[in-house]
């Protein structure tokens, strides 16, 4: 994350945690935060796994 979006991010979360930050400011720093969080991540791949529906054996 570039340092000035950081620092920016550090500025709203004082605001907020002062409640003294705005509706907007709110905004900005939940994308912010998003971003940051983000940052260096790989997209992440559905892992999911399809079982087959045919012939259900149960455990009995």
């Amino acid at each position: 994350m570039e340092p000035d979006k950081l620092a920016r991010l550090n500025c709203l979360f004082e605001k907020a945690v002062a409640n003294n930050a705005k509706y907007l400011e709110k905004r900005e720093l939940d994308e912010l935060y998003d971003e940051f969080i983000s940052d260096g991540r790989d997209i992440v791949k559905n892992n999911t796994v399809v079982f087959p529906l045919e012939k259900r054996r149960s455990a009995s």
